[in-house]
Protein backbone atom coordinates (compact mmCIF):
# COMPACT_ATOMS: atom_id res chain seq x y z
CA UNK A 1 0.00 0.00 0.00
CA UNK A 2 1.35 3.62 -1.00
CA UNK A 3 1.19 6.04 1.81
CA UNK A 4 2.80 9.16 -0.13
CA UNK A 5 0.48 11.15 -2.18
CA UNK A 6 2.39 14.37 -2.19
CA UNK A 7 5.89 16.09 -2.05
CA UNK A 8 5.99 19.72 -1.31
CA UNK A 9 9.28 21.73 -2.17
CA UNK A 10 9.31 25.78 -0.28
CA UNK A 11 11.88 27.26 -2.63
CA UNK A 12 14.57 25.47 -5.26
CA UNK A 13 18.02 25.13 -4.80
CA UNK A 14 19.00 23.32 -7.15
CA UNK A 15 22.60 21.92 -4.74
CA UNK A 16 19.54 19.74 -2.78
CA UNK A 17 18.02 17.97 -6.16
CA UNK A 18 21.28 16.74 -7.41
CA UNK A 19 21.64 13.60 -6.03
CA UNK A 20 18.13 12.88 -4.94
CA UNK A 21 16.18 10.05 -6.50
CA UNK A 22 13.44 12.38 -6.18
CA UNK A 23 9.89 10.37 -6.47
CA UNK A 24 10.37 6.73 -6.05
CA UNK A 25 6.77 6.33 -5.13
CA UNK A 26 4.68 6.22 -8.41
CA UNK A 27 1.95 8.01 -7.41
CA UNK A 28 3.46 10.59 -5.51
CA UNK A 29 2.76 13.84 -7.07
CA UNK A 30 5.36 16.98 -6.68
CA UNK A 31 4.13 20.41 -5.25
CA UNK A 32 5.34 23.77 -5.51
CA UNK A 33 4.72 27.12 -6.08
CA UNK A 34 3.88 28.36 -9.45
CA UNK A 35 7.08 30.31 -9.76
CA UNK A 36 9.46 27.32 -9.21
CA UNK A 37 7.35 25.34 -11.73
CA UNK A 38 7.45 27.94 -14.50
CA UNK A 39 11.11 29.15 -13.46
CA UNK A 40 13.09 26.41 -12.00
CA UNK A 41 11.57 23.07 -13.20
CA UNK A 42 13.14 22.46 -16.44
CA UNK A 43 16.55 21.07 -17.40
CA UNK A 44 17.30 19.68 -13.80
CA UNK A 45 17.93 15.79 -13.53
CA UNK A 46 15.60 13.48 -11.85
CA UNK A 47 13.39 16.21 -11.42
CA UNK A 48 9.67 15.25 -12.47
CA UNK A 49 8.16 17.33 -15.01
CA UNK A 50 4.59 16.03 -13.63
CA UNK A 51 4.22 18.58 -10.83
CA UNK A 52 1.12 20.63 -8.84
CA UNK A 53 2.12 24.36 -8.66
CA UNK A 54 0.02 26.69 -6.55
CA UNK A 55 -0.63 30.60 -5.79
CA UNK A 56 -0.94 32.45 -2.87
CA UNK A 57 -3.98 31.56 -1.01
CA UNK A 58 -4.59 28.42 -2.95
CA UNK A 59 -5.96 25.13 -1.55
CA UNK A 60 -5.09 21.22 -2.06
CA UNK A 61 -7.42 18.95 -0.23
CA UNK A 62 -6.22 15.66 0.09
CA UNK A 63 -9.17 14.30 2.32
CA UNK A 64 -9.08 15.11 6.04
CA UNK A 65 -5.98 17.83 5.69
CA UNK A 66 -6.13 21.38 4.23
CA UNK A 67 -3.14 22.84 2.55
CA UNK A 68 -3.21 26.61 2.07
CA UNK A 69 0.03 27.81 0.29
CA UNK A 70 1.18 30.97 1.21
CA UNK A 71 3.48 32.70 -1.37
CA UNK A 72 6.76 34.21 0.39
CA UNK A 73 8.73 35.59 -2.05
CA UNK A 74 12.18 36.99 -0.68
CA UNK A 75 11.60 35.25 2.25
CA UNK A 76 15.05 33.06 1.58
CA UNK A 77 14.48 33.29 -1.80
CA UNK A 78 12.18 34.63 -4.89
CA UNK A 79 9.83 31.50 -5.44
CA UNK A 80 9.62 30.86 -1.85
CA UNK A 81 6.48 29.58 -0.26
CA UNK A 82 4.98 28.55 2.85
CA UNK A 83 2.37 25.65 3.60
CA UNK A 84 -0.31 26.13 6.18
CA UNK A 85 -2.35 23.35 6.95
CA UNK A 86 -5.70 24.54 8.33
CA UNK A 87 -7.17 21.72 9.81
CA UNK A 88 -4.30 21.24 12.74
CA UNK A 89 -3.37 24.79 12.21
CA UNK A 90 0.26 23.71 11.33
CA UNK A 91 2.51 26.14 9.61
CA UNK A 92 5.57 24.88 7.51
CA UNK A 93 7.71 27.88 7.23
CA UNK A 94 10.46 26.70 4.82
CA UNK A 95 14.16 29.17 6.65
CA UNK A 96 11.58 31.22 8.73
CA UNK A 97 12.19 30.89 12.44
CA UNK A 98 15.47 28.12 12.29
CA UNK A 99 17.56 28.28 15.17
CA UNK A 100 20.81 27.19 15.73
CA UNK A 101 22.30 24.66 17.63
CA UNK A 102 21.11 21.23 18.56
CA UNK A 103 18.01 21.34 20.70
CA UNK A 104 14.55 19.49 21.70
CA UNK A 105 12.27 18.83 19.03
CA UNK A 106 10.11 21.42 20.35
CA UNK A 107 11.40 24.41 21.55
CA UNK A 108 10.84 25.12 25.73
CA UNK A 109 13.31 28.23 25.43
CA UNK A 110 12.96 31.76 23.47
CA UNK A 111 15.97 31.07 20.84
CA UNK A 112 14.56 34.08 19.07
CA UNK A 113 18.05 36.34 19.20
CA UNK A 114 20.04 33.48 18.35
CA UNK A 115 17.79 32.82 15.04
CA UNK A 116 18.88 36.97 14.28
CA UNK A 117 22.10 36.31 15.32
CA UNK A 118 22.13 32.96 12.40
CA UNK A 119 20.21 35.57 10.11
CA UNK A 120 22.91 38.15 10.55
CA UNK A 121 25.63 35.77 10.23
CA UNK A 122 24.90 33.95 7.13
CA UNK A 123 23.47 36.63 5.14
CA UNK A 124 19.92 34.35 4.35
CA UNK A 125 17.53 37.69 4.15
CA UNK A 126 18.72 40.89 2.16
CA UNK A 127 16.16 42.55 2.93
CA UNK A 128 13.61 43.03 6.52
CA UNK A 129 10.93 44.25 4.27
CA UNK A 130 9.34 41.34 2.82
CA UNK A 131 9.84 38.81 5.96
CA UNK A 132 8.23 41.22 8.07
CA UNK A 133 5.32 41.29 5.52
CA UNK A 134 5.36 37.79 5.87
CA UNK A 135 5.38 37.21 9.43
CA UNK A 136 2.18 39.74 9.59
CA UNK A 137 0.67 37.51 7.41
CA UNK A 138 1.64 34.52 9.71
CA UNK A 139 0.53 36.02 13.03
CA UNK A 140 -2.89 36.29 11.49
CA UNK A 141 -3.35 32.68 10.96
CA UNK A 142 -2.47 31.71 14.58
CA UNK A 143 -0.45 28.81 13.77
CA UNK A 144 -0.57 25.97 17.10
CA UNK A 145 3.20 24.58 15.91
CA UNK A 146 5.61 25.89 12.94
CA UNK A 147 7.81 23.45 11.79
CA UNK A 148 10.92 24.88 10.06
CA UNK A 149 13.43 23.56 7.49
CA UNK A 150 16.10 23.95 10.15
CA UNK A 151 15.54 23.28 13.86
CA UNK A 152 12.76 22.53 16.30
CA UNK A 153 9.49 23.14 16.22
CA UNK A 154 7.83 26.42 17.40
CA UNK A 155 4.46 25.85 19.43
CA UNK A 156 2.08 28.38 19.99
CA UNK A 157 3.16 29.59 23.91
CA UNK A 158 6.41 30.76 21.59
CA UNK A 159 5.62 32.21 18.72
CA UNK A 160 5.16 35.55 19.91
CA UNK A 161 8.68 35.59 20.89
CA UNK A 162 10.04 34.77 17.53
CA UNK A 163 7.40 37.44 15.57
CA UNK A 164 8.51 39.90 18.07
CA UNK A 165 11.95 39.23 17.92
CA UNK A 166 11.56 39.61 13.29
CA UNK A 167 9.09 42.61 13.83
CA UNK A 168 11.41 44.76 16.27
CA UNK A 169 15.42 43.79 15.34
CA UNK A 170 17.77 43.95 12.55
CA UNK A 171 18.13 40.69 10.91
CA UNK A 172 18.84 41.30 7.06
CA UNK A 173 22.49 40.92 5.45
CA UNK A 174 24.50 44.20 6.21
CA UNK A 175 27.84 43.35 4.65
CA UNK A 176 29.04 40.96 7.18
CA UNK A 177 29.07 36.88 5.92
CA UNK A 178 30.12 34.44 8.96
CA UNK A 179 32.11 37.42 11.09
CA UNK A 180 33.97 38.57 8.01
CA UNK A 181 33.56 42.26 5.77
CA UNK A 182 32.85 41.64 1.98
CA UNK A 183 34.40 43.91 0.20
CA UNK A 184 32.33 45.01 -2.90
CA UNK A 185 33.90 46.65 -5.87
Amino acid sequence: MQRLAYVAFLHFESDEWGGMKFLESADAKLVCSDLSSKLNLTGWYNVPVDHISFWDNETLKTGRRHLRFIMTPHVHHWDSMMVFEETTKSLFSSDLFIQPGENKPVLSEDLSHAMLGAYRSVGIFASEEPVRRTTKRLIDLSPKMVFPMHGSCVDDSMFSKYTEAIMNNAFAYSGMLLGQKLEMS
